[in-house]
């Protein structure tokens, strides 16, 4: 919140909300959360059978504020394999992240016509509501947007994006 009131920050995605400039990397205040990140990133990097001779590192981490009514519009993260987002503080009602079905026949073969209530198989965007103190990772090229905030608290989260380095 200093930070917020300090920089007026930058719009990309974001509408109603704050969004700051990307965070130095080598804060002390970030060194938990990005290790702890890094970890989880690095066991993603195995499971999904990467080279041995290449490592996943994080390229940038920003601030997101979502105040009543602030959304982020759909989106993706080209240049990065993987994104994440870290719920510094989230809750019911405060703004689901929403990821876009990347299959463009899944409308066609299950038209909502044919759906009582969607759930993972028949729904075309999945949504998952902002935990406080949970990390979500997801393939950067997926399409995703945030619905509104309903509430008049903040949700904040930290967003970061990650690439793939080959190893000297």
């Amino acid at each position: 919140q200093d930070l917020r009131k300090k920089n007026p920050g930058r719009v990309v995605s974001n509408h109603g909300g704050w969004q700051s400039n990307n965070l130095d990397l080598k804060a002390p205040e970030l060194r938990e959360m990005l290790e702890a990140v890094d970890q989880k990133l690095n066991e993603l990097h195995a499971y999904f059978q990467f080279s041995p001779k290449t490592r996943v590192v994080i390229s940038e981490a920003w601030i997101n504020i979502n105040n009543r009514g602030g959304f982020n519009r759909s989106h993706h993260h080209p240049g990065s394999l993987f994104s994440c987002v870290y719920y510094v503080k989230g809750g019911a009602s405060k703004g689901e992240i929403a990821f876009n079905n990347p299959i463009e026949a899944h409308a066609y073969t299950i038209p909502d016509a044919l759906v009582n209530k969607h759930n993972a198989f028949t729904a075309h965007d999945l949504f998952i509501p902002p935990m406080t103190g949970e990390l979500l990772i997801f393939p950067s090229w997926l399409m995703h947007y945030v619905k509104p905030n309903e509430t008049d608290e903040d949700r904040i989260s930290i967003a970061l994006n990650s690439g793939i380095i080959q190893m000297p």
